[in-house]
């Protein structure tokens, strides 16, 4: 019995000293040698940090939204359709012109602005003149000269009541309604206030005199 318990002892402290002989810290050092410790962000220099930032960011050539700002911005100062730069000279006409012309139609008096261009200009080296205009398609006066006017034709597009314009070279035309054509017309001038010219024109040929004012 007492080998047996001596026998038991032995293997006891033999499984003890094996125990104690293991190195402990073993786990830990393998683990240290294949992963470092992660490196503290706070200890890296502010500058260094927004150095790595602004070197992500796009540049500003490359920045779509940037682009298209740009684009658009040149598209709206060089757009100008034909329609307003028409509109703009018309306008710029009306505010230099100089000559007044009376416009007689029976017992009905008008104040026709002459235009400032040389068909115009033309056109008041002639007056005083009496015409007797015919009617066309319930809209217009018109008579032919004799000899021509220096014509600068364009496209008006629409047309107002009270417009006096050149035909071609000699055909003047006095409108007393408002509509729109594709006829190309040289401006004259307009009549001032158009109010009642539809009424003293009549729906026939009418005689119109013009004299300076």
């Amino acid at each position: 019995m007492r080998k047996v318990i001596t026998v038991v002892c032995a293997f006891l402290l033999f499984l003890s000293a094996s125990s104690t002989s293991s190195p402990v810290g073993s786990g830990a050092a393998d683990l240290g040698a294949n992963e470092a410790p992660a490196a503290d962000e706070s200890l890296v220099p502010d500058e260094t940090r927004s150095t790595a930032a602004e070197s992500a960011k796009p540049s500003g050539t490359e920045a779509a939204g940037g682009r298209r700002e740009s684009d658009g911005g040149e598209n709206l100062s060089a757009m100008e359709t034909t329609e307003l730069k028409e509109s703009r000279n018309r306008e710029e006409t009306e505010i230099r012109n100089t000559d007044r012309v009376n416009v007689q139609i029976g017992n009905e008096n008008f104040t026709l602005i002459l235009y400032d261009n040389d068909a115009a200009a033309a056109f008041a080296d002639l007056l005083p003149l009496t015409l007797d205009m015919s009617e066309l398609n319930g809209n217009e006066k018109y008579f032919y000269l004799d000899s021509g006017l220096p014509a600068m034709a364009e496209p008006v597009g629409d047309i107002q009541n009270g417009d006096f314009m050149l035909y071609g070279a000699n055909c003047l035309v006095l409108f007393y309604d408002s509509f729109s054509t594709g006829y190309s017309y040289t401006r004259l001038g307009r009549v001032e206030n158009p109010e009642g010219l539809s009424a003293a024109l009549g729906s026939g040929g009418a005689v119109i005199s013009f004299q300076k004012q």
